[in-house]
């Protein structure tokens, strides 16, 4: 299962994002969020599910923050993603800020600057809106970029770790990327500086494995598997390329320990 595929289970997702079950049933009861066949989440998901807990941990009622996402989403047109929208509470209010400018989730009306505000008093270059300094922010252009200018997109994702050097989403997209355009070795050292700065990660783990595989180093593909289910022992997906990669290396009776894992994991999920 290639990184630039990537999808999480649920029980994954509540690791990453810090969210818990009930919250996340809750967000895709709403539509917020629709998981894949098998209850999957998606990069994008994962963007939304953490735009959820940030208004959670500003205190935003549960019941606000699912009318204010539901609501953004529904006045977005195809292709936009909810992930492509900046949603932020601001005192009581929740905004959304995107290319059409800043609203009221709740509401949809438009919100101007007014003279004083807070907005006003930043001490940045009016050229540099506070917005594009904002890690959330460039990453949310990067994944927005990423079906129709890769190059634009890959500044976004720098631009985005610049920002917060343990964004660990970013690493892992930009990664998948580079090995996307046949640069895998340049996602290893990517996958390298991720592991510096925001420590054992299995979601880096797992995708260094992927990176080195494909850049043709079997051996060292299995030790960053291994490392990523030795931090979570429910990575399907590194069971899943584990048993491909022991196959080919010969060792069979591994292979089929990890693909029984695999689909034993995925039994448990479905229940």
């Amino acid at each position: 299962m290639a990184a630039e595929h990537a999808s999480y289970s649920s029980r994954q997702v509540e690791k990453l994002v810090g969210l818990t079950k009930a919250f996340i049933q809750s967000l895709t009861e709403a539509g917020i969020v629709v998981p894949q066949d098998g209850g999957r989440f998606t990069l994008q998901d994962l963007v939304v599910l953490r735009t959820a807990k940030g208004l959670r941990d500003a205190r935003v009622p549960h019941r606000k923050i699912i009318q204010a996402l539901k609501n953004v989403r529904g006045s977005l047109s195809a292709p936009a993603h909810l992930a492509s929208v900046r949603v932020r509470a601001n005192g009581k209010n929740v905004e959304a800020t995107d290319e059409a400018g800043k609203r009221d989730a709740v509401s949809g009306q438009l919100l101007l600057p007014l003279h004083g505000s807070e907005e006003n008093l930043d001490p940045a270059p009016v050229s540099t809106p506070p917005v594009a300094r904002d890690a959330r922010y460039w990453f949310q252009q990067a994944v927005r970029l990423e079906a129709t200018d890769t190059t634009a997109a890959e500044r976004a994702y720098r631009r985005a770790i610049a920002l917060d050097p343990c964004h660990a989403v970013a690493y892992v997209n930009l990664g998948a990327m580079l090995c996307e355009s046949k640069r895998c070795m340049e996602a290893v050292a990517l996958y390298d500086a991720a592991l510096s700065h925001c420590g054992d990660t299995p979601l880096v783990h797992f995708n260094r494995g992927a990176a080195l595989e494909d850049s043709g180093r079997p051996a060292l593909a299995v030790d960053a598997y291994r490392r990523a289910l030795e931090l979570d022992s429910q990575l399907a997906d590194a069971h899943y390329n584990l048993g491909v990669l022991m196959e080919r290396l010969g060792d069979t009776q591994s292979s089929l320990r990890h693909f029984s894992a695999y689909r034993r994991l995925h039994r448990e999920e479905s229940v």
